[in-house]
């Protein structure tokens, strides 16, 4: 089990990371159209060129707040600055009404 672990993180190492610098235009048609095909961008380019892919599994995006982060939500909630994981239920409710309040609007 120990050595499985230990090769795949060997062939990890191996990879190489590499970047592109693209139009601002072209990356924007990227980003779209890895959300509509449920992937992340990376995934689409490697998509587009023919190399292997992985959906993803679990639709997730990542955000970081530093300590003025948490301050200045903690105030915009009247939370205390200890209490963050009500900050992050906070965050992701006034997200949802924001994209709720906009597909209402498109319905209506």
């Amino acid at each position: 089990m120990a050595t499985d672990r230990w090769a795949r993180e060997k062939a990890a190492l191996k990879k190489v990371q590499l970047h592109f610098d693209f139009r601002q235009k072209i990356l924007r048609l990227i980003r779209y159209d890895a959300a509509d095909a449920n992937l992340n961008t990376s995934d689409m380019v490697r998509k587009i060129v023919g190399l292997p892919y992985k959906k993803i599994q679990r639709t997730r995006l990542g955000l970081s707040f530093n300590a003025d982060d948490f301050g200045y939500l903690a105030k915009r909630y009247g939370l205390e600055l200890k209490d963050e994981k009500e900050i992050r239920r906070r965050v992701i409710e006034e997200i949802n009404q924001h994209y709720q309040q906009q597909e209402d609007e498109l319905d209506g």
